[in-house]
């Protein structure tokens, strides 16, 4: 991972507002020891890959997941993602060094706390979720809890789920946006840049609003509008499809559940940009409803060059 001051920059034009960008990125390391004792709480894709990318990094870390379903809990011990896998959360979080939260976001702040009780007092308590202001919201709302907590959010992942699906890669080079309030811990933030960068991740730093702002646009609504066109496909219609349909719709084969409540957990920043959306999406239907091919190709050209922008932009690190 390069070393130079990360960086994220936003180009091109918009027919409807944008949110604001408002990114920050940071670049301190501050040197961190290993963690003895690592508990996972939801060993999933994520989980799971976070479990190997640690072992991997710090063999000497006993590394201990929860899962409320036996099946997850076989499938990650299979992976090799954990050393031990629990269904008792408590358990799994006593005397941890580390705590990370891997489950839907409707669970992550509830786990956060209980991870807080029972870990070393010294422990740093962090999460993968998709969705932040919530989050950081409740935990902070405990004492305990706001004390150790750092909330984190690598890019990273796919429409596959499960520990099956785990790569001890999946964070390399990926940016990861950390969430820090002026409630948040200096040390443990250090600890936590420290480690992401340590799991090859590119690390942003951003408030929680911000951070749920624009993953509505690069992530939350894209979903959406990508389940929108799947669910499109007229029956008739199903040998027909190309690899541009399957490449725009690759995302609706999420998991539906934990979509829901990432949806739902960042509801007014979707909105927002769902109106953006409709805004855009009346442009075009009114150019091609005219025969109007000049506004249809300044629409489209101007949607190439926001994408071609993105493609070039320089890597966070």
């Amino acid at each position: 991972m390069s070393r130079s001051e990360p960086r994220i920059e936003t180009t091109g034009e918009q027919s409807c507002p944008a949110p604001d960008q408002g990114l920050q990125a940071i670049t301190e390391r501050s040197p961190g020891g290993t963690p003895n004792r690592v508990a996972i709480l939801g060993v999933g894709l994520l989980g799971g890959s976070f479990g190997l990318a640690i072992r991997r990094n710090y063999p000497a870390s006993r590394v201990i997941g929860f899962s409320r379903t036996r099946s997850s809990r076989d499938a990650a011990l299979l992976r090799g993602a954990v050393d031990e896998a629990t269904d008792d959360a408590r358990s799994a979080c006593r005397d941890a060094d580390l705590v990370v939260v891997a489950t839907p976001v409707d669970r992550i702040a509830e786990l956060a706390i209980v991870a807080a009780e029972v870990s070393r007092p010294d422990a740093m308590v962090t999460d993968l979720g998709s969705t932040k202001a919530e989050i950081v919201k409740a935990v902070e709302a405990d004492r305990l809890a706001r004390g150790k907590y750092v909330g984190a959010h690598p890019i990273a992942g796919g429409e596959r789920t499960g520990a099956e699906h785990a790569r001890e890669d999946l964070f390399r080079d990926r940016p990861v946006v950390l969430t820090p309030t002026s409630k948040t811990d200096p040390e443990r933030l250090a600890r936590s840049v420290e480690m992401w960068g340590g799991l090859g991740g590119q690390v942003v730093v951003m408030s929680p609003e911000d951070h749920d702002r624009n993953l509505a646009s690069t992530s939350h609504v894209p979903h959406l509008v990508a389940s929108m066109l799947a669910g499109l496909l007229p029956e008739q219609a199903r040998d027909l499809v190309g690899s541009g349909w399957l490449d725009t719709t690759r995302i609706a084969s999420g998991d539906p559940e934990m979509w829901a409540s990432i949806c739902l957990a960042n509801r007014d920043a979707i909105a927002d940009v769902l109106d953006q959306a409709s805004c855009s999406l009346r442009h075009f239907r009114e150019a091609v409803l005219a025969g109007d091919r000049d506004r249809l190709f300044r629409l489209l050209e101007s949607a190439k060059r926001q994408r071609d922008a993105a493609l070039a932009a320089p890597t966070v690190g």
